[in-house]
């Protein structure tokens, strides 16, 4: 089960905001549903709209008592803030009170985040590191996403805080909630939920810088007191810190390991890495990296962490040209190559064989048909021979009479004589 062992949060109207229109449910270790809001100050009556939807969304899902939160559940409570928001909107202002919304649901193996707005979630691991950021739902955002602008120039923007979503009252289409499912959380992780104005004096490489050290109530402390020095805004945030005591069966235990040397890099749960580079899941990759000895000079290099998975630590490996490859892996790659060739022969040999029966059919079936044509041919010539004879009888038959006709008529003659 997905838990929360450390909390901590603030909510402050920083140095240039007459209000604070920001919205934090009131944080408690048991609880396993976390809810902020960012009041749109430019629609007017911000600190309402945001504290009616995170009321509404946090009781809704804490009314369920459910043990797992669902996708569906999520946008309910949603729908259920949007129908309080309108029930109260009744200043018949133009702009139409709103606010964003980030809300984080612990599960038994996963974490559910859902969001609308710029109001972020982030994901970091036990050393800090940015593991999920939502995505703002702003112009710059969808900049970024489609190549316009780069993340300087989006960060830069004064167009920066223009929303494309928000719960905002009166509205006739359906408000979507973008929702992610964590899947990758592990034991001292952290989530860290936070508002607009955190973003404002911090990016994700400072946030990283200043939450990598000290105890978790140090941690905290800085990351206020950088807003409180930066902020142009209101700022508000919710720090936790994970304990994972199961671990799903679809997901695999983990070991770290050098992208360059392949050394291990955790140490006693220590962090023996000082820089910082976005780690890769081996197993999506194919890539099996060979491990090295604890102490030899690479391991203790400084160097990035890498994500490997496997199902056994102590799987044994074999040694070809120098690549470890794991034994079962090269066994089945064996007998599956050994399989291939196998029915390839098989093929080969079948259209041997089709080949050779097919000819001597196809030879017998000409000849048959020679014969047959030649039989009709030789009947045709007997049928034209008797015909051919049966005139010649009747040319002799026709020449004998004649011939006799002469003799009657010359005998006659002499007679007369």
């Amino acid at each position: 089960m997905v838990q929360v062992i450390n909390s901590a949060s603030f909510s402050e109207k920083g140095k240039y905001r007459k209000e604070n229109e920001d919205f934090i449910y009131p944080c408690d270790d048991q609880d396993r549903i976390f809810v902020l809001c960012d009041g749109m100050g430019g629609h007017g009556h911000g600190e309402i709209a945001s504290e009616i939807v995170g009321t509404s969304v946090f009781r809704y899902l804490k009314e369920l008592q459910i043990d797992e939160y669902t996708s569906d559940v999520l946008q309910e409570a949603l729908d259920f803030a949007v129908e309080q928001l309108n029930d109260a909107d009744t200043y018949h202002d133009e702009r139409r009170m709103g606010t964003t919304l980030v809300v984080v649901a612990l599960n038994r193996y996963n974490v559910l985040v859902g969001h609308v707005g710029d109001s972020r979630c982030y994901l970091l691991d036990n050393c800090c590191n940015i593991k999920f950021r939502t995505r703002d739902h702003s112009m710059v955002a969808e900049a970024v996403e489609n190549q316009i602008l780069t993340e300087e120039e989006a960060y830069n923007s004064p167009k920066k805080n223009i929303l494309t979503r928000s719960v905002q009252a009166g509205k006739d289409e359906k408000i979507e909630m973008t929702i992610d499912t964590l899947v990758d959380v592990a034991g001292g992780d952290y989530l860290l939920l936070c508002t607009d104005g955190v973003n404002d004096a911090l990016r994700d490489n400072e946030i990283e810088l200043v939450l990598n050290e000290g105890i978790f109530e140090e941690r905290t402390s800085r990351l206020k007191k950088r807003c409180d020095e930066k902020s142009h805004d209101n700022y508000s945030a919710i720090f936790l810190q994970l304990r994972q005591d199961e671990q799903s069966p679809s997901t695999k235990k983990t070991i770290y390991y050098c992208p360059t040397c392949g050394a291990p890099l955790v140490k006693d749960g220590k962090n023996s890495c000082t820089t910082s580079v976005q780690t890769e899941h081996v197993e999506q990759q194919k890539v099996t990296i060979p491990s090295l000895d604890e102490n030899s000079t690479a391991y203790k290099k400084s160097c990035d962490y890498f994500l490997f998975a496997s199902h056994n630590n102590s799987e044994e490996y074999i040694n070809i040209g120098g690549i470890k490859i794991k034994k079962k892996t090269y066994v089945l790659g064996s007998v599956w190559i050994i399989v291939g060739l196998f029915i390839f022969c098989l093929i080969l040999l079948m259209t041997l064989l089709y080949s050779r029966n097919v000819e001597p059919v196809n030879q017998r079936k000409t000849i048959h048909l020679l014969q047959k044509q030649l039989k009709i041919k030789d009947q045709q010539i007997i049928h034209q021979s008797n015909e051919y004879n049966q005139i010649i009888k009747q040319l002799q038959d026709s020449l004998a009479g004649r011939k006799d006709t002469n003799m009657d008529s010359a005998e006659a003659v002499e007679e007369g004589s």
